[in-house]
């Protein structure tokens, strides 16, 4: 049996990802996470007092993770390519990580300060890319806005199996709603 010793909010919240990656967002419940790192349930208390912080906490690693790749597979780009590369890159990330990409949706709360730290930044590298082509500030906002709402709709969309019709790839009508955004 894992001893209390060896735990940490690391593993803990590792441990609930692969649940959740595995199954779907309710997989990690604390009964589970405990059987899988095999301790007691009232163990994880030590680290997280309920569902909500545990949830909040997976969502602050996702949006760091989200960060991070989004750093590493728009370097280089600017202007409107590096926007629509990003745009893709979060779409991709947001699909090949579905099951938390809904978690983090349904546990944002953008109160939180680490939480908020991460979209300021995501924000941050959009409006780089955008003051090659366009200075407005309420254009780049209503831009900002649009590609998030693009994203985040595709990621939903996809998980209900909406995008499922041989009329038009999902790839295709992502990419042609992505440049009317930006027209």
């Amino acid at each position: 049996m894992t001893q209390k010793r060896d735990l940490s909010a690391e593993k803990i919240i590792q441990t609930a990802k692969d649940l959740i990656l595995n199954g779907n967002a309710d997989a990690a419940t604390f009964s589970n996470i405990a059987k899988k790192l095999d301790c007691k349930t009232q163990a994880l208390y030590f680290y997280f007092k309920n569902r909500y912080e545990l949830n909040s906490a997976i969502t602050q690693d996702y949006l760091k993770s989200l960060t991070e790749t989004l750093k590493d597979e728009c370097l280089g780009y600017s202007g409107k390519e590096g926007l629509v590369k990003m745009a893709k890159v979060m779409r991709e990330f947001g699909l090949e990580n579905l099951s938390l990409s809904l978690l983090a949706i349904k546990s944002s709360d953008l109160t939180n300060k680490e939480y908020f730290k991460y979209i300021i930044e995501i924000n941050s590298m959009m409006k780089r890319f955008m003051n090659v082509f366009i200075q407005d500030n309420a254009k780049q906002m209503t831009i900002t806005r649009g590609i998030r709402g693009l994203v985040i709709g595709e990621v939903v969309s996809e998980s209900v199996g909406l995008f499922h019709n041989p009329l038009i790839k999902n790839t295709i009508s992502f990419e042609e709603n992505l440049y009317k955004i930006l027209s």
